[in-house]
């Protein structure tokens, strides 16, 4: 029984959840039934699955081109039309969608295929949601595609037209799965499967060599954090507002803001440094960057707080921290309500509201036992819920129907050993 090969593709914008996400999916899958061959589009993606993956890897570092549409001259033009005749900044943007497909898509495709013919490719995982030059390439390699949707997928013409074209889809939260189908992806071809986690990383007894004092915080004050790629979005700046009430009302804690920024977000990281000293907590304020141990970091926090502003697709770190016992505080909008049971597993406060944030961290810093109880629900639920385990054998499943019954038998046979049709890890299909 020879295994599948499977190109998996990650070309998110940094090293962010959906490569961690990848690589706990990987360590999970049965490598009699799965042979993997990995494209990324970073250094630092590459560089982390070759460090973090169980078993040797088959990964290449294969980038898009620079979309048309970044470039200098064009957003000059852009900003030109938006000021003086904005009725032609549609036709502009169009004329720049076609120059990307042609100058960076059906390029990139190109390149993929070049590198993927002589793996004998039977199928392809795209982990970052429906992406052109993956479906290009799945017809160019008449071979089947599997697009993991980690958020709401642009509205376009384009969108709507093709993304139904997709195999099959496995969407992280049923948030994500209403977004496919409002673009046209029929019911049937979607999958909920929550992301994974490797729970032998992300365990509450593991031995850790991180301490408060190696970032010179007081081994006797509490702590409190936020944790994720830097961006507007994500709020870093709300938690800021609310890190200050807090450590008004607790004078002895500290605040961590754990996380890098990607390219495009340079700004916001420099901005949030501002804002700290501005708001006079600078000095109770630890910026980590980006920290490939986050599961050692959330062992240095009291509580977690996860801040984002518009509705979070899911929210890996908000399963992460419940894992490792620690009571998350979330935005009640999105993936979260599906994660936490509001006052039993965490707490749940409006979207950009600093203050009930505030309030919420602040009560489970003077309330140890609260904390507690709240921490080792969240970790009961996430044992149950997330387990990296499920989610491979799930995953696997799909793959196995996007293949059909000729490709798959190998996969066949092990779903119907193993694979039960309703596990932990998805909540509908």
């Amino acid at each position: 029984m020879k295994p599948v090969n499977i190109l998996f593709i990650e070309n998110s914008v940094g090293l962010s959840g959906s490569t961690m996400s990848l690589c706990s999916l990987l360590n999970f899958l049965d490598d009699e039934l799965v042979q993997p061959h990995i494209v990324v589009s970073l250094a630092e993606q590459e560089a982390y699955l070759i460090d973090k993956l169980r078993r040797p890897g088959d990964v290449t570092v294969i980038a898009p081109r620079r979309s048309p549409k970044q470039a200098p001259w064009v957003q000059q033009i852009l900003g030109s039309l938006a000021r003086r005749t904005p009725w032609l900044r549609g036709s502009v943007l169009r004329l720049a969608a076609v120059l990307e497909v042609l100058a960076v898509t059906i390029p990139y495709a190109l390149r993929l295929r070049r590198w993927a013919k002589a793996r004998k490719i039977a199928l392809i995982h795209q982990n970052n949601g429906f992406d052109l030059g993956a479906l290009l390439l799945s017809y160019m390699m008449r071979v089947p595609l599997v697009a993991y949707q980690r958020g709401d997928e642009w509205n376009s013409l384009l969108v709507r037209t093709l993304a139904p074209r997709v195999t099959r889809y496995i969407a992280n939260s049923a948030v994500t799965k209403r977004n496919l189908i409002s673009i046209g992806v029929r019911p049937g071809l979607v999958t909920v499967i929550y992301p994974p986690l490797d729970l032998s990383i992300f365990d509450v007894k593991r031995q850790s060599k991180l301490t408060r004092s190696g970032f010179g915080v007081p081994a006797s004050s509490q702590c409190f954090g936020i944790v994720g790629l830097l961006h507007p979005w994500k709020g870093q700046d709300v938690f800021l507002r609310a890190a200050k009430r807090v450590l008004e009302k607790v004078p002895d804690a500290y605040a961590f803001v754990v996380g890098g920024a990607p390219a495009e977000a340079r700004d916001y990281e420099k901005a949030l440094h501002g804002l700290a000293a501005d708001l006079g907590i600078a000095d109770r304020l630890v910026f980590t960057g980006f920290r490939p141990d986050v599961s050692d970091i959330l062992k240095l926090l009291d509580v977690v707080a996860h801040a984002s502003v518009q509705p979070e697709p899911f929210g890996r770190v908000i399963v992460e921290a419940m894992a490792m016992g620690r009571p998350v505080v979330a935005a009640d909008a999105g993936g979260p309500i599906e994660i936490i049971d509001d006052g039993r597993t965490g707490f749940l406060v409006p979207p950009s509201d600093d203050e009930a944030l505030a309030a919420r961290i602040t009560a489970l810093l003077q309330d140890p036992a609260l904390a507690t109880r709240v921490g080792e629900a969240g970790r009961k639920a996430v044992v149950e819920r997330f387990a990296a385990e499920d989610h491979a054998r799930l995953v696997t499943r799909v793959y196995a129907e996007a293949l059909g019954p000729r490709r798959s038998s190998p996969l066949s046979k092990q779903l119907v050993q193993n694979v039960r049709p309703s596990g932990r890890g998805r909540r509908e299909t």
